[in-house]
């Protein structure tokens, strides 16, 4: 029975990845952040080749050490198109994958709301802390100067 419900929790979070409004699965309260707050990682240059990383549950940016400030420094490394400083908040967790560093071999991804000045909706970037991968700079954004 246990084994069941593990399986279901993992087939819904797999389930809720590919929609462009996955189904969060737990929210946060957390207060606006602001990018001048937080060291950036200076090392971020180069532009994603793939418009969807770090835009979509399925492709999330992978800041590894299962560090929140690392997803915080992640942000805080990008500005908006014309250098707009950035605002963000965690609005909650979604969309599972395997990892082996994830609990029962499954990851979260988190999801941020991330906004600037003159931007009416907010653009919703998907960054987990289980694992690491090169980092990117996504579509929309450009390098912190």
């Amino acid at each position: 029975m246990k084994s069941f419900f593990a399986f279901l929790l993992v087939l819904v979070l797999f389930s809720s990845c590919g929609s462009k409004n996955p189904k969060i699965l737990s929210t946060s309260t957390n207060q606006v952040k602001s990018a001048s707050n937080y060291t950036p990682f200076f090392d971020i240059t180069e532009y994603s080749k793939d418009e969807e990383y770090g835009l979509t549950g399925d492709k999330p940016v992978k800041v590894g050490e299962k560090s929140v400030q690392n997803q915080l420094r992640y942000l805080s490394s990008l500005a908006g198109p014309n250098g707009e400083e950035l605002q963000f908040h965690r609005r909650g967790s979604c969309c599972g994958y395997k990892s082996e560093k994830g609990l029962m071999g499954t990851a979260l991804v988190d999801v941020y709301e991330v906004t600037y000045d003159g931007r009416k909706e907010p653009i919703l970037v998907y960054i987990s802390f289980y694992d690491f991968e090169t980092l990117y700079i996504p579509k929309g954004f450009i390098k912190r100067l």
